[in-house]
């Protein structure tokens, strides 16, 4: 072999083995005669993108809670994987066949606002109480019964029903999609066996779910969500004869978004818009508040001069909503059919807050009122250059009650209909 070729071909090993070096572990020998173990990253906590919002809906929950009733009652049945996929190369279902565990996961992380049963896998307790029904179950205790009026003491535990509690509503439902490669592009330049390739690639999966009432098995909402998963591959392409050698060498990156994290955040987003039917408590001020991490702007328009006003209408809002009650609603209307009937008066649209709550949050909630508001004078014919839109949050309260308190006069968008 030529001197030539051996220093390309050693030149080409390096590169490999420089690649190599890149991948970094750690690994340990619990004996001196054991071959090391290798340790790859920690165990953590198993988070979503919208683990966030679940903890913010499970604190709407209890507020609501704390008002009204208590925590609803909940189980979770089959959540079946409905693809029909499978896959010859891997040898198994490409959809996680734990549709059912995520669901009960994801009811879990609302930490309490529902009360969970379990009915999805029942064999111990019903194992545990065939053997309380035959006298055979004991808790290390001596028991008095009453066995046709003499009482008698015995090592088992008796049983006297009533001990397993019913439940509201249980979700049910199932994956109903996966569609490989819905959207791909890429590129690939070769010149003498050497080039770069760039690929990238769209999955897309869907879930139905459904809850129901358990004393009366009525569907009580239905949902189907989709998602897409993404990826990408990078690489580079050495190859080459050198003399009678052939040299191949490839270098790269493929990234794709998790195929079955995807699932998991489908399923999660499904039980928040069933418990939002079942209880009444919207989740969606909560996907907002995720979206609004950063910081938010100031109001665009400062307070208007009173001379300014000419008349104004009041709407009030729930405690954590941007939704137009009944009442609210027709406020709307009413102020909608005044500014009709003027000549052409604008509007300024403010949004306020009260104080609970912290005041990025605040901030971003009175706008999202303003602008529920701007939407419905909208629908009933206002056109939309004449309204102007403020938010404030906690910052000018009807009645000042101090940080940290819930006050529903503050709770609120005022439409002011300004002078001509």
């Amino acid at each position: 072999m030529k001197v030539a070729t051996k220093l390309r071909i050693s030149s080409a090993l390096a590169c490999a083995l420089f690649l190599s070096g890149c991948v970094s572990v750690s690994a340990t020998q619990k004996h001196p005669m054991e071959s090391a173990v290798l340790n790859g990253p920690p165990v953590t906590d198993n988070r979503t993108p919208i683990d966030d919002a679940l903890q913010c809906y499970a604190q709407r929950l209890r507020d609501a809670q704390s008002t009204t009733s208590a925590p609803l009652k909940l189980a979770v049945g089959n959540i079946k994987d409905y693809t029909g996929k499978f896959s010859e190369l891997d040898g198994g279902n490409p959809i996680t066949q734990g549709g059912s565990l995520m669901v009960i996961s994801a009811l879990g992380k609302l930490r309490g606002a529902v009360q969970l049963f379990e009915r999805f896998d029942t064999q111990v307790a019903e194992m545990e109480l065939g053997y309380m029904d035959q006298r055979r179950l004991g808790d290390g205790q001596i028991h008095v019964v009453n066995d046709a009026g003499t009482q008698q003491q015995v090592p088992w535990r008796p049983y006297y029903g009533g001990s397993i509690m019913e439940t509201d509503y249980y979700i049910v439902g199932g994956i109903t999609e996966l569609n490989y490669n819905i959207s791909s592009g890429g590129a690939e330049v070769r010149v003498n066996g050497i080039g770069p390739r760039v690929r990238t690639y769209t999955v897309n999966v869907a879930a139905d779910l459904r809850i129901v009432d358990t004393k009366t098995l009525a569907v009580v909402d239905t949902t189907s969500l989709q998602k897409q998963i993404i990826g990408y591959e990078v690489g580079f392409e050495v190859f080459r004869f050198f003399s009678d050698n052939l040299v191949d060498i490839n270098a790269g990156n493929k990234n794709q978004e998790p195929l079955q994290l995807g699932v998991r955040t489908t399923l999660e987003m499904g039980v928040m818009e069933l418990l939002s039917t079942a209880t009444g408590v919207s989740y969606r001020e909560c996907l907002d508040f995720n979206r609004a991490a950063e910081p938010a702007v100031s109001p665009p328009l400062p307070p208007p001069e009173t001379a300014a006003i000419q008349r104004h209408h009041e709407v009030r809002f729930d405690a954590n909503s941007a939704e137009l009650t009944p009442e609210g609603n027709q406020v709307v209307a009413d102020a909608a059919q005044e500014a009709l009937a003027g000549a052409g008066a604008d509007l300024l649209v403010e949004g306020h807050t009260d104080s609970a709550g912290d005041d990025v949050y605040n901030l971003y909630l009175s706008r999202t009122r303003a602008e529920t508001v701007v939407d419905a004078l909208a629908t009933y014919g206002v056109p939309r250059a004449r309204i102007s839109l403020a938010w404030y949050g906690q910052s000018a309260p009807a009645i000042d009650r101090g940080d940290g308190v819930s006050e529903a006069a503050n709770r609120r968008a005022i439409i002011h209909i300004l002078a001509e």
